[in-house]
């Protein structure tokens, strides 16, 4: 007698369980359904395929979709940082500053919602770095961004390399706000980077950077850096 209830229990727990999961379910297919013509597009850009401007445009104001449907998946997302990064790139603001600052705004608002999903991502931290940087250096701002991408990925060579190209285009301001995290970034590149990976990365410094550059380089002493003045094959 007693396992009548109990077996009505196990039911009912068992299909609410079998609806949370179909909603589940149902609401991922509906994502991918959604963002599938923005991933593929977003794809064809990481491979370096031709996107005409038009098609390029199109899908990056698309990305509005992830951020209003509050989509928070990985791959969607960073499809989206594809598009609206691209997006940015192809505009000139000598050319045409409206279109320009609208891809700008649209990157910066876009990048803010892929943090708010991925707030541990060191990359997301740097792109909104570099967004930011582009519509208006606040040194602050910048530099607490970049501090954040640095934490979280202090070690990681290929984003090592990567803030290196935004560190060598950033202001004096900017530089010298975020001067534990640009040393940072310094010491581990030429203390435990890839020689030939490194040597390419830095073969153009910038004017403002040069200095702290040279100061990091004479401070590790010549065993460290001697490596760097071999050549490497192409």
């Amino acid at each position: 007698m007693p396992r009548g209830p109990f077996v009505s229990v196990t039911r009912i727990v068992f299909l609410v369980v079998t609806a949370v999961f179909a909603v589940l379910a149902g609401r991922e297919l509906y994502a991918s359904i959604r963002t599938a013509s923005i991933s593929i597009v977003a794809e064809r850009i990481e491979r370096g395929e031709t996107v005409t401007d038009d098609v390029a445009a199109k899908y990056a104001a698309r990305t509005i979709d992830i951020v209003d449907g509050h989509y928070c998946r990985s791959d969607i997302v960073a499809a989206g940082v594809t598009l609206v990064l691209a997006q940015l790139d192809r505009q000139n603001v000598n050319v045409n500053y409206d279109a320009w600052a609208a891809a700008a705004s649209s990157a910066r608002h876009y990048m803010q919602h892929a943090l708010s999903c991925m707030p541990t991502n060191s990359n997301f931290w740097l792109r909104l770095a570099a967004v930011q940087s582009v519509i208006a250096e606040d040194p602050l701002s910048v530099a607490e961004m970049m501090k954040r991408s640095v934490a979280l990925a202090p070690h990681d060579e290929s984003m090592i390399l990567t803030r290196f190209y935004f560190w060598n285009d950033f202001t004096n301001a900017t530089l010298s706000t975020a001067k534990a995290a640009l040393d940072s970034d310094l010491v581990t590149m030429l203390k435990l980077g890839d020689r030939c990976r490194v040597n390419a990365t830095i073969k153009e410094i910038s004017p403002q950077l040069r200095p702290i550059f040279d100061r990091t380089w004479a401070g590790l002493g010549d065993g460290a850096t001697a490596r760097f003045r071999q050549r490497c094959s192409k």
